[in-house]
């Protein structure tokens, strides 16, 4: 029997995680909007049923969400109301997927096809590791990181919250902490630590502006 899933958010991501609940076996009762503009539309066939905060009003205790905004702040944010008011943000893992049995996940994550989360790793809440990308062993994510597709997290480093990785950047395994809301390029190879709100790009990866 398949799990029922609601989804909130109906951009272009919202149809990358139709496909990956699809994958992990879920039914998708249907879509929430941040209003009521689009109730009754459809995303891949799936429909826009509601508005989010009419849902925050409702009894929604043990009912599943997941939360699809690829802005880490906003996903972060809406998935712990929803996990406050009693709801439930599972993880969901694509079935050819890789997690160690020895690594940590928070909730509300997204993992995706081919994805590696390696040895005693550690994940926070709403994190998405992308197509191909890899957490190296003893690594360490907070709440809400976001890895692009080919990026790589190197063993023992240390990422802070809402760090987000571009395609096929690196952090080298130095044991390097990148502090909470760092943007890191695509490509780049980042080298040494740094610290929150930095913008990174190059090889090495350098500093160009803060986010903040």
């Amino acid at each position: 029997m398949k799990k029922d899933i609601f989804l909130i958010g109906v951009g272009n991501y919202t149809e990358v995680i139709i496909e990956l609940a699809l994958d992990c076996g879920y039914h998708i009762k249907g879509l929430y909007h941040y209003n009521h503009d689009r109730v009754g539309e459809t995303v891949l066939g799936i429909p826009i049923i509601g508005c989010t905060e009419d849902l925050y009003l409702k009894d929604i205790n043990g009912m599943q969400f997941a939360v699809t905004m690829g802005n880490n702040a906003m996903r972060n944010e809406i998935a712990s109301k929803l996990r406050n008011l009693g709801a439930k943000t599972p993880n969901l893992i694509h079935p050819r997927a890789f997690i160690s049995p020895s690594a940590t996940l928070g909730q509300g994550c997204f993992i995706h096809l081919n994805a590696k989360i390696s040895t005693n790793c550690t994940l926070g809440n709403d994190c998405v590791i992308d197509f191909n990308s890899l957490v190296a062993h003893h690594a360490v994510l907070g709440d809400a990181c976001y890895m692009s597709s080919l990026a790589m997290v190197g063993s023992y480093c240390n990422l802070g919250e809402r760090v987000l990785l571009g395609m096929n950047s690196l952090v080298i395994p130095l044991k390097l902490t990148i502090g909470n809301d760092c943007i890191i390029g695509a490509k780049a190879n980042v080298t040494k630590s740094f610290p929150d709100n930095c913008v990174l790009i190059g090889n090495p990866a350098r500093k160009i502006k803060e986010t903040k």
